[in-house]
C-alpha cells in the first residue's frame, strides 16, 4: 500500500480547501518546498500535488514551486492541474515528476488522454473527481453528466493505468471516505486506485482493508501529523519501500494449530497464547507493527488459516505482515483481503521465484516481504525452507539480492542459528544482507534482553527493525519499557 500526502497549491502557498470551493480556503504553509521536507522527515516516500490555480484558470503560475519541491529528492511525485497538453506533461517530467495527473483533459479531449496514457504508460494518470456519482472538471466548478464509475471504467479500456478518485463531498471535511465508491471501482480490472477525500483517521483505511488488495490513499495533512491521526501518521511514517527514519519493534505470531507457539532453533514448540488475545495485546502495548505466520502452511501443503486472520486483523490498528503457504497472487489476494497489509512469502518465492515479481507489479513492491530462514552450513549462510526443515542449498545472500531486484520491497531475515536461543541477534548475518540489500531490513531470531536492541540499532544502522516472540510473549521485556530505553540511549523511536 502507497500513502500519499498531499499539497495543495494556490498562488504558491499550500493551501486546502472545503469541498472544492475556492472561497473557504486555508493556508496551511507559505513554503510549499519545506512542506515537502517535513513530509520527507517523517518518512514520507510519496506526495501528490495540485496545482489549482492550473485546474482553475489554466496557468502556470505554480511552475516554479512545483520545480523547488522536485529538487527536494526522496519523494515519488504526482502532479496534477491543468495538464491539457503534451508540453505541459513534458514539461514536468523533465523537473524529475513521476507522474502527471489528467484531469479536466481527460473529459474533454478522451482522445488525446488515450494517445498520452498508450505513449508515457506508468507516467500518466486520470484524476476522476465526483460529485454525487457524477464527473466534475474544471477546478471542481462543473460538474458533468458522465458517470464517475463508468468514466473510470472507459479509462481503462483505453490503456489507462491509475486512476486518482475524488469524492468532492468527503473533501476537507476529514469524515471519513467514500467507501462504496472504492468498492465499485475496485471491480475495474487492470486499474491502480487511489482513494482521496475525508481521509482523517486510521480507521478510515483499515475500513478498507477486508475488500482492497492494495488501496492507495491521498490525505491533505498540510500540517504535520496532529491535523491527521496519530495512526494515521504512523502509517505513513512506517509504509514507504525507502529506508525508515525511526526504528520498529515487532513482535511475532507464530501461529500452528491456531495457537501462537514458540521453540528453540525452529524445533521444540510450546504453546504459548491465543492469537487474537495476543494480537490484543500488543495493539495496547506499544508495538510498531505485528507479523503473523502460519508456520506449518507451507510444509503441510495448504493454505492459510483465513479464520483466525481475520479475526486478528480486526483486533489491531497496527501495520500487519502474514506469512506462512503464500505461493500464488490468489494466495496475496486471500490474506490482503482478511486484512494484511503486508504479505511474506518465503518457501512459496524459492519453488517460484517470479511470485516475487508478480506480486510486486500486482500490489506493490511496499506489499512484498521477502523472508528468508538461514543457517550457516560450511561456513556459509545457506538458505532453507519449510519452516527450517530442509536445506535449498541455495546461497541466502545471492537469493536475497536476487529477491530485491525482482520487487521484494522489505526482508525479513531469520536466522536459525540464534533462534530462541536469547544471546543477540546474528549481527554477522545482518550486516552481510545489508551490504548487498538496500531495502528495509527486519531483524529476526536471538533477541533476549533490551541490550540486544540497543546492539542493534546503534551498532548495525542498516537494520530497520527488531522481531522477537518469546521475550515479548513471556513479558520477560516490555515493549512500551524497550522503546523507551532504546530512546534514551540514541536510537529513534516512535512511542
Amino acid at each position: 500500500m502507497k500513502l500519499y500526502p498531499a499539497i495543495d497549491l494556490r498562488g504558491g502557498q499550500a493551501v486546502r480547501l472545503y469541498q472544492g470551493d475556492y472561497d473557504q480556503m486555508t493556508v496551511y504553509n507559505a513554503d510549499p518546498a519545506a512542506q515537502a521536507r517535513e513530509f520527507i522527515a517523517a518518512g514520507a516516500k510519496y506526495l501528490h500535488v495540485v496545482d489549482l490555480d492550473g485546474a482553475k484558470d489554466d496557468t502556470t503560475a505554480n511552475m516554479t514551486t512545483i520545480a523547488a519541491i522536485a529538487k527536494q529528492g526522496g519523494l515519488f511525485i504526482e502532479v496534477g492541474g491543468g495538464i491539457r497538453d503534451e508540453a505541459r506533461i513534458e514539461q514536468y517530467l523533465s523537473l524529475g515528476v513521476g507522474r502527471c495527473i489528467l484531469g479536466t483533459i481527460a473529459v474533454k479531449d478522451f482522445d488525446f488522454t488515450a494517445r498520452m496514457a498508450q505513449k508515457y504508460g506508468p507516467k500518466i494518470a486520470v484524476g476522476v473527481d465526483m460529485r454525487d456519482g457524477l464527473v466534475a472538471v474544471n477546478g471542481w466548478k462543473e460538474v458533468t453528466p458522465e458517470p464517475g464509475v463508468a468514466f473510470c471504467r472507459h479509462c481503462a479500456e483505453a490503456g489507462v493505468q491509475a486512476i486518482i478518485a475524488t469524492d468532492i463531498s468527503r473533501d476537507g471535511t476529514m469524515q471519513g471516505t467514500n467507501m462504496d465508491l472504492y468498492r465499485e471501482l475496485l471491480q475495474i480490472s487492470g486499474l491502480e486506485i487511489t482513494a482521496s477525500g475525508g481521509i482523517a483517521a486510521w480507521k478510515s483505511w483499515r475500513s478498507c482493508r477486508p475488500w482492497a488488495a492494495t488501496p492507495q490513499f491521498w490525505a491533505n495533512p498540510s500540517t504535520p501529523a496532529p491535523s491527521t491521526s496519530n495512526r494515521l501518521w504512523h502509517c505513513i511514517r512506517n509504509k514507504g519501500a525507502g529506508r525508515m527514519i525511526t526504528k520498529r519493534i515487532i513482535p511475532c505470531l507464530d501461529v500452528k494449530d491456531g495457537r501462537v507457539v514458540k521453540g528453540v532453533n525452529f524445533a521444540g514448540l510450546q504453546d504459548m497464547a491465543d492469537p487474537v488475545e495476543m494480537a490484543r495485546y500488543y495493539n495496547a502495548a506499544g508495538a510498531d507493527e505485528l507479523v503473523f505466520y502460519d508456520i506449518t502452511a507451507s510444509v503441510e501443503g495448504r493454505t492459510i488459516f483465513t479464520d483466525i486472520l481475520r479475526r486478528v486483523a480486526s483486533e489491531i490498528f497496527i501495520p500487519l505482515t502474514v506469512g506462512g503457504g503464500i505461493g500464488s497472487l490468489e494466495d496475496f489476494d486471500r490474506v490482503l483481503k482478511c486484512g494484511a497489509d503486508k504479505v511474506s512469502v518465503n518457501s512459496g518465492a524459492i519453488k517460484n521465484p517470479a511470485i516475487i515479481s508478480a506480486a510486486a507489479q500486482r500490489y506493490g513492491n511496499q506489499c512484498v516481504v521477502l523472508s528468508a530462514d538461514i543457517k550457516r552450513v560450511d561456513g556459509k549462510f545457506k538458505l532453507f525452507t519449510k519452516g527450517g526443515r530442509e536445506n535449498t542449498g541455495i546461497d541466502a545472500l545471492d537469493w536475497l539480492e536476487h529477491g530485491v531486484k525482482n520487487g521484494a520491497g522489505e526482508l525479513v531475515v531469520n536466522s536459525i542459528d540464534t533462534d530462541g536461543v536469547k544471546n543477540g541477534f546474528d549481527l554477522e548475518l545482518l550486516d552481510a544482507v545489508a551490504q548487498r540489500c538496500a531495502v528495509p531490513i527486519i531483524a529476526s531470531g536471538g533477541a533476549g534482553k533490551m541490550d540486544d536492541f540497543k546492539e542493534l540499532f546503534l551498532n548495525h544502522p542498516r537494520v530497520d527493525a527488531g522481531l522477537a516472540a518469546s521475550i515479548f510473549h513471556t513479558k520477560q521485556v516490555d515493549i512500551r519499557d524497550l522503546k523507551l530505553y532504546l530512546r534514551e540511549n540514541g536510537v529513534e523511536m516512535r512511542v
